[in-house]
């Protein structure tokens, strides 16, 4: 827009000034040109008309003293070319010629009546008539002679014109000249190039600014894959320098961490695709290997670069240091980790708590009911636990809690399978996916493994060691199928076994 600009207001009316100068130039010049060239003419015509004169006159004379009829006869008809070359010069309004055709008629009257008297042999009137011829010839040639006098000053005048133009025409382009050259081209031109320029050199070192003092390691690739910029702080994130990543673009995927290869083969094919919205930024992380063998995490982000008319011009890139930001989410994700340890495991016994089993056995119900598997639970607990804690104290009272769970977490030891400490020293086990017989045998099992440990028991009236009853319930469940009724059943069965003697299981099938 300022281009057009400066050229509406500079090379336009520069263009049409010096064309109206060249043009009416042109104009009088060829007006002059041909006033002078009829004036030429016409001063070239009173010169021939000057000799017809002096002919005229001489074949008069021959005429009449002479008797040469030929000489009268080349006198008339001289005279009849004199008198045609009169009106021209009257037709041409180049000069007024009564005075010059009066003095010709009175010098024609003159020579014919000298010419009669000489043929009548009056040769004193013929001479008379002579000396009149004399006088009107003199007079006929002083005309002349200013007509000679006039065309010479049309000719000077011409020329000053012409040369007046040609003064006024150089003056008028000398002055289009010093105008553009001093107030329309500095105006127009200097000054708003020196301003953009200005504009320019700031922004350039705003840009530098901005690019140089970036934390980020940024980057720009071209069309051909060839890197167009890199930003200084590259060599604080990889420990090259800009020169070498220019010189060499196949560092870029040179230092990708082995392991992230393929995510970054995935993405720089996904990058470069053609047609990407300007706006569609993508974002990736890995592992780059430094220099200087460290490995650091890096956010990836990059987006296409497209300049005024849309042409595509290669992808922009900015990468970012995030190895603390890594280690940081690492360390919450253990904490999380031990956070949902803690909020779904009993302290003391190291099992799952109760609030845990609530949610699980829920969820295990409803998948026994879409599956049709069976669903087994373990109900069980310490014998006579409070006679322990009463004989021996509740510290030794945790302690057989906590070597109790151990034997029904190594029992229990699918993956499936969970065991939680469901209050004081009662536990339950589920068991998905599990047929009566094989929940019976591994909760017998249980049952060995707690009496091998051979913890002393004097105060139990099951036997002289830490003990425990079971109750199993085992279910093919339907729709009608709930965990409340499953609980009670297997609570019943170990309601069961502490009525038959204790230190046994009780198998409840529904």
């Amino acid at each position: 827009m300022k281009l057009k600009c400066s050229f509406c207001t500079l090379w336009m009316p520069t263009l049409i000034t010096s064309i109206i100068t060249v043009l009416t130039f042109l104009a009088m010049y060829a007006f002059l040109h041909h006033s002078l060239t009829e004036m030429l003419e016409a001063h070239q015509h009173s010169q021939k008309l000057t000799k017809k004169i002096e002919r005229m006159v001489s074949s008069t004379l021959n005429a009449t003293f002479l008797g040469n009829e030929e000489g009268f006869l080349e006198a008339v008809n001289i005279s009849n070319q004199i008198h045609d070359d009169i009106l021209l010069i009257k037709k041409n309004n180049m000069y007024d010629t009564a005075s010059l055709f009066d003095s010709y008629e009175q010098l024609y009257k003159k020579l014919i009546s000298a010419v009669s008297y000489s043929t009548e042999n009056r040769l004193e009137d013929a001479r008379a008539a002579l000396e009149a011829v004399k006088v009107y010839t003199d007079t006929l040639e002083g005309k002349m002679n200013e007509l000679n006098s006039y065309f010479s000053q049309k000719e000077k005048e011409a020329e000053q014109t012409l040369f007046a133009m040609m003064l006024l025409s150089g003056s008028l382009l000398l002055f289009i000249a010093f105008f553009n050259g001093f107030y329309l081209i500095p105006r127009q031109v200097i000054h708003p190039l020196e301003e953009f320029a200005s504009t320019l050199k700031d922004n350039e070192e705003k840009y530098r600014i901005v690019a140089n003092w970036t934390h980020d390691w940024e980057y720009w690739v071209g069309v051909e894959k060839n890197i167009i910029f890199v930003s200084p702080s590259v060599l604080r994130v990889t420990g090259y320098t800009p020169k070498e990543f220019m010189q060499n673009p196949s560092l870029l995927a040179d230092i990708i961490h082995p392991d992230d290869v393929s995510i970054w083969k995935q993405h720089v094919h996904e990058a470069h695709l053609p047609n990407r919205p300007e706006e569609d930024a993508q974002e990736v992380e890995f592992r780059i290997v430094r220099k200087d063998g460290d490995i650091i995490y890096i956010d990836h982000i990059c987006r296409p670069v497209y300049n005024y008319d849309g042409t595509y011009m290669g992808v922009r890139v900015a990468n970012r240091d995030i190895t603390h930001k890594m280690a940081i989410l690492a360390e919450l994700k253990e904490k999380n980790c031990l956070l949902d340890t803690l909020a779904t495991t009993d302290c003391l016994s190291g099992l799952y708590n109760r609030r845990y089993f609530n949610e699980a056995f829920a969820k295990e119900v409803e998948r026994a009911k879409r599956t049709g598997n069976i669903l087994s639970i373990v109900m069980c607990d310490i014998d006579y636990f409070k006679f322990y804690n009463d004989t021996y104290g509740h510290q030794k009272g945790d302690i057989v809690i906590r070597r109790v769970s151990d034997v029904l977490k190594s029992t229990f030891s699918r993956a499936i399978d969970i065991v939680a400490r469901y209050g004081g020293e009662e536990f339950v086990i589920l068991l998905p996916s599990t047929p009566p017989a094989e929940a019976k045998r591994l909760t017998e099992q249980a049952r060995e493994n707690v009496a091998k440990l051979w913890i002393e028991h004097s105060a139990s009236k099951a036997a002289p060691f830490v003990t425990m009853s079971f109750g199993v319930a085992s279910c093919s469940p339907d729709l009608s199928l709930n965990g409340d009724k499953l609980l009670k059943q297997s609570d019943d069965a170990l309601y069961e076994s502490k009525e038959n003697g204790r230190n046994r299981v009780t198998l409840v099938e529904c």
